[in-house]
C-alpha cells in the first residue's frame, strides 16, 4: 500500500484478498489430502517458509518507512530498487533525497509510539476502533471456519464454500469500495452480515441435514471475508507512516484474541444455549462494527499521512456522513 497511489491501493489490496482466498483453498485441500495433523502442519509450514523467504530476499522497505526514520540514504536506495523493477529512468545518481517538511524528530520506538497515543487523542481513538474491527472480524471468520462441523452436514463442504465465498467477496469488495468509499463499504457489509445472523436464528429445516441456519452461515462468512478485505485496506490508510506497523500489530493482536473466542461460540456455547444467543450476539457485534467503521475517517480520497500529528490535522473540520 505504501508503494502505490491512492487510486490503486484498493486494487492492490483486492488482489491480496484474492491470493488470501486461494491460500485458504489450498490449506483446505491439504487438510483433506493429508489426514495426519503433524504432516499437515509440516506441509503448511514449508509453504509459509518459502513465502517469507521470498519476501526477505526479493522485496525492500518502502521509501516512506525510511523517510519517517529520517534515513534519506536508505530512502534513496529504496527508490533505486523500485526503479530497477520498472522502465522508468528517474536519474537518481545525482539526486539528493531531503525531508522538505522538516518535521519534528522521529525517533521510532515502541515507547515513542505509545506516548503518541496519549499526546494525540485522535490517533488513540482510531487505533482502538481499528483494533475492535479486527477483533470482531476475526471472531466471526474463525468462529465459522472452526465450527463448520456444528453448522453444515459435511464440514468439508463448509470449507470449500467458505473458500469460494472469500474469493467472491474479494472480487465484489473492490468495486463496492471504489463506488461507495471505505467507510460505507465496511458499514454495508457489516449491516448485511448482522441481518444474516438475525435470520439464522429462525429454526427452518430444509432437508438432508441442511437448514436456514447453515445457509445463512455460508452467506455470512462471505460478507465477513469482504470485511477482512476492507479492514486490511482501512488500517493501512488510517495509520500514519510512523505508526502503520504499530496499528497493524495492535489489530493483529486483537484478531488473535477474537480468533480464539470465535470457535468457542459454535463449538461450546451454541450446543448449550438457545439458538438466539450466539447468533444474536454476533448480530450485535456486527452492528457495532458498522458503527465503528462510521466513526473512522474516509481515506479513499486522501494521500497517506506521515506522522501522528497529521492524524489530528486530518480530523480537524471532519464531518461524519452516511
Amino acid at each position: 500500500l505504501e508503494l502505490v497511489s491512492n487510486k490503486h491501493r484498493n486494487l492492490i489490496n483486492g488482489f491480496g484478498g484474492l491470493v488470501w482466498a486461494l491460500g485458504s483453498s489450498i490449506v483446505s485441500a491439504i487438510g483433506y489430502l493429508i489426514p495426519f495433523w503433524n504432516y499437515m502442519y509440516v506441509a503448511v509450514a514449508v509453504l509459509g517458509l518459502v513465502a517469507r523467504l521470498s519476501i526477505y530476499f526479493f522485496t525492500r522497505e518502502s521509501p516512506r518507512f525510511y523517510l519517517v526514520k529520517g534515513d534519506m540514504k536508505s530512502a534513496k536506495e529504496s527508490f533505486e530498487f523500485l526503479e530497477s523493477l520498472t522502465t522508468a529512468n528517474l536519474k537518481l545518481d545525482h539526486t539528493k533525497i531531503v525531508d522538505g517538511r522538516k518535521t519534528e524528530s522521529r525517533t521510532q520506538s515502541i515507547g515513542q509510539q505509545l506516548k503518541d497515543l496519549i499526546r494525540y487523542p485522535s490517533l488513540l481513538k482510531e487505533t482502538l476502533l481499528v483494533a475492535f474491527l479486527w477483533f470482531c472480524i476475526a471472531m466471526f471468520f474463525y468462529g465459522f471456519n472452526f465450527g463448520w462441523g456444528q453448522i453444515v452436514p459435511d464440514f468439508y463442504i463448509g470449507y470449500v464454500v467458505s473458500s469460494c465465498g472469500s474469493f467472491i467477496a474479494s472480487l465484489v469488495a473492490v468495486p463496492l469500495i471504489q463506488k461507495t468509499g471505505r467507510r460505507r463499504a465496511m458499514m454495508i457489509m457489516h449491516v448485511l452480515a448482522s441481518l444474516i445472523f438475525l435470520l439464522a436464528i429462525l429454526e427452518v429445516e430444509i432437508g438432508g441435514g441442511w437448514s436456514l441456519e447453515s445457509i445463512c452461515c455460508l452467506f455470512g462468512v462471505t460478507f465477513v471475508a469482504g470485511c477482512f478485505t476492507g479492514i486490511y485496506l482501512m488500517t493501512g490508510e488510517v495509520a500514519p507512516n510512523s505508526h502503520r506497523g504499530f496499528m497493524y500489530g495492535v489489530g493483529s493482536g486483537a484478531a488473535r484474541i477474537g480468533s480464539f473466542i470465535g470457535p468457542y461460540i459454535f463449538n461450546n456455547l451454541k450446543p448449550v444455549t438457545h439458538r438466539a444467543v450466539p447468533f444474536g450476539g454476533l448480530a450485535i457485534f456486527s452492528f457495532l462494527c458498522a458503527l465503528s467503521a462510521f466513526l473512522l475517517v474516509e481515506t479513499g480520497d486522501k494521500e497517506m499521512i506521515c506522522v501522528a500529528a497529521d492524524v489530528e490535522t486530518r480530523r480537524k473540520g471532519y464531518k461524519y456522513r452516511l
